[in-house]
C-alpha cells in the first residue's frame, strides 16, 4: 500500500513540475514551444446528479457522479489531469489519468497514469488487459469509466506513415479487479461473493460480528500483492482490414485459490451462528484461518492476442481472439487456473429503418484441458469430491455471452432512445435495458432508463434479481 502510495505521489511531483516549468516557459520569449506559444490549458468536465428507484426494496436512492479534465494539448507537449468522482464507490474520488506526452517525429512517449485500451471490439475485449475494471457500479458505466488508470511508461513508434503503430507499455505495479463492497451502497448491492459456493456472505458477516464490506476488504487484504505488466502491440492497416498483434505479460485479475484447503480449514475449524462473543472471537479466527489456507494469489500469465476489423457487406466487423498461458500448461494443477481461448466477434450496421443501428457481438472463452479438470478428484467421508477450482458441475468449460444494442435517433439526435440486452448463453441469465436521452440544450442531456435482471440465483445476473431499478439523471457537460 505503502509502495503504490508513494508511486503516486513520484508520478504527482513529476507532473507538476513539468506543468509549473511548461507555464514558465510558455510565458516568456524563450518559450520551448516555438509556434504553441499560443497554446492555453483546457478546463472540461461533466456533472450528473441521478435517482434510482429500487423496486424490490421500494427504496430511491440519489446519486452524484462527474469528472473534472485539465490538459495542455501542446503539439509537442501535453499534460493531462482527470479527477473521477462518484459517492458509493469503493474509491469516490479518484484520480483517473495524470500524465506528460512527448510528441516526436516518429514516436511518442507517455509517463505517468492512463488508461490505454486495446483491440477492436465495441465495449467488449479479451486482448485489453493493461487496467484492472471497478466494479462498484459495473452495469451501469461504459467500458472506459470502469478501467482504472495504472501508472506507466508508454512508448509508440509509427511506421508507414502513421498508418503502423508499434506500443511498449511498463506498469511497475499490478491493480487487481475492484469489487463492490457495500450492499448499502446508494449505487445499489452489487456485491459479489467470491466463495458463494462454500459459505453465504451474510452469514458469515453474522457470524464474525462484521459488515459485509469488512469481510470483503479481509478477503482482499488476505491477497498477496503483485508487481509490474509488459505489452506489446502492433497495430496496422492494408486493404481496408485494420489489424493488430499483441503480447501481455502480467497475472489474471480473478484470484486462484487452493479449494481442498479451504474446503478442509472449513470443516475443522466451522464459522457458524455464536452463541456469544467467546464463538464470535472463534469464527474470527477460524475465517482467518481458513483464508490463509486458501493462499489466494493471482495467476501468473501469458496473453497473445489477434485483432481485426472490416467492414463486409455494410457491417462494421470486429474480432478479437486471445490465448491466456498460466503456469499450470498441464492443466492438472488444481489451485491454478488452466490455460484458455478467448474470443470477440460481431459487428454493427445501420438498419434501412428510421436512423437505427444494430450492434451485435459475442463474447466468450474455452477452458483448455478441462479432462484434467475432472480428474482432479480426492476421497472424502460423503464420497469423491473434485478439488479444482474451474471444476464445473455440469462438465460445461466453454462461455458465451450475446451482447445486442439496438438505438435509434431523432430530431438530429436530440433524442436518442435504446435498447440494450446481455444474454448468458450457457446459464439463461440476462440483463435488459430500455433507455431513452434527451438534449434539453446543448451539453445538458436528460436521461431516463429502467434495467431488468433475471436468472438463476448463483447467475452472473441471477444474482442481481432483485436489484431491477429506474433511473433518471441530469448530465451537464462544460
Amino acid at each position: 500500500m505503502l509502495k503504490n502510495k508513494t508511486g503516486v505521489l513520484i508520478t504527482a511531483v513529476l507532473v507538476l513540475l513539468l506543468v509549473a516549468n511548461t507555464a514558465a516557459f510558455a510565458q516568456g520569449s524563450g518559450s520551448f514551444y516555438g509556434a504553441e506559444d499560443k497554446t492555453e490549458i483546457e478546463i472540461s468536465g461533466e456533472i450528473s446528479p441521478e435517482l434510482r428507484y429500487f423496486s424490490a426494496a421500494d427504496e430511491l436512492n440519489e446519486n452524484l457522479k462527474g469528472d473534472l479534465e485539465i490538459s495542455y494539448p501542446g503539439q509537442k507537449h501535453e499534460f493531462n489531469f482527470l479527477l473521477d468522482f462518484q459517492p458509493g464507490a469503493v474509491e469516490e474520488v479518484e484520480i483517473d489519468e495524470l500524465y506528460y506526452k512527448y510528441y516526436g517525429e516518429k514516436y511518442n512517449i507517455l509517463l505517468g497514469k492512463d488508461r490505454p485500451i486495446w483491440g477492436k471490439g465495441d465495449q467488449l475485449h479479451v486482448v485489453d488487459n493493461l487496467n484492472a475494471e471497478d466494479m462498484s457500479d459495473f452495469i451501469n458505466q461504459d467500458y472506459k469509466d470502469r478501467q482504472i488508470g495504472e501508472e506507466m511508461l508508454k512508448i509508440d513508434r509509427y511506421f508507414r506513415g502513421g498508418n503502423a503503430n508499434l506500443e511498449f507499455v511498463y506498469t511497475p505495479d499490478f491493480t487487481p479487479t475492484r469489487l463492490a463492497e457495500d450492499p448499502e451502497s446508494r449505487l445499489g448491492d452489487w456485491v459479489i461473493n467470491p466463495f458463494a459456493a462454500q459459505i453465504s456472505l451474510k452469514n458469515l458477516a453474522a457470524a464474525t460480528a462484521q459488515s459485509e464490506a469488512e469481510v470483503i476488504r479481509q478477503v482482499k487484504n488476505s491477497i498477496a500483492e503483485e508487481d509490474n505488466q509488459f505489452a506489446l502491440r502492433f497495430t496496422d492497416s492494408r486493404g481496408g482490414t485494420d489489424y493488430g498483434f499483441s503480447y501481455y505479460h502480467g497475472y489474471l485479475r480473478e484470484p486462484s485459490y487452493d479449494l481442498k484447503a479451504l474446503n478442509t480449514s472449513l470443516a475443522n475449524n466451522p464459522v457458524e451462528a455464536p452463541d456469544n462473543l467467546a464463538q464470535i472471537e472463534e469464527n474470527k479466527q477460524n475465517f482467518n484461518q481458513a483464508l490463509n489456507a486458501a493462499d489466494l494469489q493471482y495467476d501468473e500469465v501469458d496473453v497473445f492476442g489477434l485483432e481485426l476489423a472490416r467492414v463486409i457487406r455494410s457491417v462494421n466487423s470486429r474480432f478479437e481472439l486471445a490465448y491466456y498461458r498460466t503456469e499450470d500448461t498441464a492443466g492438472d494443477d488444481p489451485t491454478v487456473r488452466n490455460n484458455k481461448i478467448a474470443w470477440v466477434i460481431g459487428g454493427d450496421r445501420d438498419l434501412p429503418i428510421s436512423n437505427l443501428n444494430l450492434n451485435l457481438q459475442f463474447k466468450g472463452e474455452k477452458i483448455l484441458d478441462e479432462e484434467e479438470i475432472e480428474n482432479n478428484l480426492i476421497q472424502t467421508q460423503t464420497g469423491m469430491q473434485n478439488i479444482d477450482l474451474e471444476y464445473n458441475q455440469d462438465g460445461d468449460y466453454i462461455s458465451n455471452r450475446a451482447v445486442l444494442v439496438l438505438e435509434d435517433s431523432y430530431q438530429n439526435e436530440k433524442i436518442i432512445p435504446q435498447l440494450s440486452w446481455v444474454y448468458n448463453l450457457n446459464e439463461n441469465d440476462y440483463f435488459l435495458e430500455a433507455a431513452l436521452e434527451y438534449e434539453l440544450k446543448q451539453d445538458l442531456i436528460l436521461t431516463a432508463s429502467h434495467k431488468i435482471f433475471s436468472g438463476d440465483a448463483g447467475t452472473t445476473f441471477g444474482q442481481f434479481e432483485d436489484n431491477d431499478y429506474s433511473a433518471i439523471s441530469l448530465n451537464y457537460s462544460f
